[in-house]
């Protein structure tokens, strides 16, 4: 055996957007790798073959799809060069009979989903940018000067709504979504919702012979939840109808259209932004809107890895079941939702990432048994082998259970060994804080935590008070660096005396987002630790309320206080307060395009740490945004962990 490398990572293969044909004959998904020459991800079609899976196409830039038919898949791509700020939106149809892609359509906006009717045209989301809202027509003269704009503003940026960026994406320029219908034949744009309503959702009934959409209009400040609308338009009419509409209690997520109705995801606020939702019915015979089933908990895999790229669903209806991923306690399950009863389908430990189904056969892609993603069938077959060769030969810890009861709850997490460990020597340990708060740490490959393993530390993590997978358990308001601290120090305590290996005195800290929250908490209030890294992190609730993407909600809403009522509470819970205490040599880890906790985050922290006399590094990356550690480029997540490892290694006794 032989330790996990800090590049083993580049040679995994990730799997994403998993779909089952039509008539369920094939099945195709999205297959990325890394190419470590160029530095980039480049990602392919594969599709299941009798023999296995095998490479549909080659160029290396199809990141999602969908099929038109058994046999033809259509899919976005770039495959020319084009003048520089061209909006044109390229997509391309493979026969699964064989021969190469050919173009389909050229739409003259950036086009992200495709309706198909039955009558061979398409209900199409585009994108609309203010002030040049006909775009869609083609209109070259207009195109000209949407470059020319462009091209004369490419220095500064004129902002006139809130937020005004995007994480991954930058600036958004007041762009927003709309719903359009294409006439294939006269190749032409038909703008269908108005302008300044901002699209989030759009799907047809199986019938097709209904349109439903979720809008929201478009204003100065944008709010993070409770404008949005449910519409229904009969075809080919487009006659509509408003069918409900958000209000206090009742907070619209999403919607999946059934057979005999369309199931609708809505919570009633009683958490604030992260309450769960439960799931309603509209009748498409009666038209009543009624509560279908109580639920509460979340839909999709909030599970942390580092070995994710893309996505993929998370929810579908299979006639008039519900097929939906949710995450439980540490564990991402699949799920169904039957005449009103849901019923778990699998228990195994993991994380089911993304699935389909077509009359109740399954295919699900998910992290399971400390492997790298692979594809199972609804009875938990492995059918896919993408990442044998690449773990084959390598130390993999296998996370061991420890629960530390703090007297009216329990504190879940896991313990990596060492390479090569020897219950008579001692080992450093990491301690390692997941970001969200509202997510878990799971017994699944984590490529970085591995790696720390094979370089010889412990690496202990857990899910305190704000993680997801409990319900209530992560309802984190207004007690951000309180109970969840002492969650932490708590579980650690528990590790280092259920371990006597671990080396009390070489005990490190690290963490990213609400981890890297934490960090900053954490050497405000400890000098237990070596050495510290923040990553991704918030310092102070202040000068964050105006600059994330995530809107000033957030800030209201997840410390329930702002910086007009109750300032106090809001500076009470912000780790620049403690920054004068802070004796712990730390390390921050920051992107310049991280728009979610954008890096004046770090700036402050690491500039009060020096201020005071305290060891600290700050590393930024250009180029890079708060998924860093995910999806960043290789070479960057490369020196993303060298760097934290180093300084960890630097500063043992």
């Amino acid at each position: 055996m032989k330790p996990i490398r800090i590049d083993t990572f580049c040679h995994l293969k990730f799997l994403s957007q998993l779909r089952i044909s039509p008539e369920g004959g094939s099945a195709a998904m999205v297959v990325s790798e890394i190419d470590k020459k160029k530095d980039e991800y480049r990602s392919f079609l594969y599709l299941q073959r009798e023999k296995g899976w095998e490479k549909l196409t080659s160029f290396g830039h199809e990141a999602a799809f969908q099929y038109l038919d058994e046999n033809t898949i259509l899919f976005p791509g770039k495959r020319e060069e084009e003048e520089e700020g061209a909006l044109t939106s390229h997509w391309y149809t493979i026969s699964l009979r064989g021969g190469e892609a050919q173009e389909a359509f050229a739409f003259p906006i950036p086009v992200m989903k495709l309706l198909p009717l039955p009558d061979g045209n398409y209900y199409v989301l585009g994108k609309t940018f203010p002030g040049f809202e006909a775009l869609y027509t083609g209109n070259e003269k207009l195109h000209r000067a949407f470059r020319e704009k462009q091209t004369a503003e490419k220095d500064y940026e004129v902002i006139g709504q809130a937020p005004w960026w995007w994480n991954g994406q930058s600036y958004t320029k007041g762009a927003y979504t709309s719903l359009f219908h294409y006439d294939v034949k006269k190749k032409k744009l038909r703008r269908v919702s108005a302008v300044n309503e901002n699209i989030s959702q759009a799907d047809l009934s199986p019938d097709k012979k209904t349109l439903f959409y979720m809008s929201s209009p478009v204003a100065p400040l944008l709010p993070m939840t409770g404008a949005s609308r449910l519409f229904r338009m009969e075809l080919p009419s487009e006659e509509t109808e408003c069918l409900t509409e958000c209000r206090p209690d009742f907070e619209l997520f999403s919607f999946l259209p059934g057979k005999s109705f369309l199931l609708i995801f809505a919570s009633d606020g009683k958490y604030g932004l992260n309450t769960d939702p439960d799931f309603w019915k509209w009748d498409y015979a009666s038209h009543k809107l009624e509560l279908y089933a109580r639920y509460g908990e979340s839909i999709g895999s909030s599970v942390g890895a580092d070995i994710r790229y893309g996505g993929g669903q998370s929810a579908k209806m299979d006639g008039d079941t519900l097929y939906f991923i949710s995450t439980r306690f540490d564990g991402a399950y699949l799920f169904t939702l039957e005449e009103g009863t849901i019923t778990q389908l699998d228990s195994r430990p993991g994380s089911v990432d993304c699935f389909d189904v077509k009359d109740g056969k399954i295919l699900m892609a998910a992290l399971r048994d400390m492997r790298a993603q692979e594809v199972y069938d609804g009875n938990g077959k492995r059918l896919s082998r993408f990442n044998d060769a690449a773990l084959r030969g390598f130390y993999v810890a296998e996370p061991e259970s420890l629960t530390v009861n703090r007297g009216g709850y329990d504190v879940h997490g896991f313990v990596l060994k060492p390479f090569g460990y020897d219950p008579s020597k001692k080992y450093p340990v990491i301690l390692d804080i997941h970001g969200g708060p509202k997510t878990v740490y799971g017994p699944v490959f984590y490529h970085e935590m591995q790696y720390w393993a094979g370089k010889g530390y412990f690496v202990i993590f857990c899910n305190p008070t704000g993680s997801d997978g409990r319900g209530a358990f992560m309802d984190i308001r207004g007690k951000y660096g309180t109970v969840d601290y002492e969650d932490i120090m708590a579980f650690c305590d528990a590790a280092l005396d259920a371990w006597p290996a671990m080396d009390k005195n070489n005990v490190f800290e690290t963490g990213g987002s609400y981890g890297g929250f934490m960090t900053n908490w954490i050497i405000g209030h400890t000098d237990r630790f070596r050495a510290c890294a923040s990553q991704r992190s918030i310092s102070n609730w202040f000068s964050f309320y105006g600059v994330s993407d995530i809107g000033t909600g957030f800030v209201r809403d997840q410390n329930a206080s702002d910086p007009w009522n109750d300032p106090e509470k809001l500076w009470e819970h912000s780790p620049m307060k403690y920054a004068d205490r802070v004796k712990t040599p730390t390390l921050f880890i920051h992107s310049f395009e991280d728009y979610r906790c954008p890096i004046d985050q770090g700036y402050q922290m690491f500039t009060a740490l020096l201020a005071h006399g305290v060891e600290s590094r700050m590393v930024c990356f250009r180029g890079e945004n708060h998924e860093l550690s995910r999806s960043g480029k290789p070479s960057h997540r490369l020196r993303r962990l060298s760097e934290i490892t180093e300084w960890f290694e630097k500063h043992k006794v």
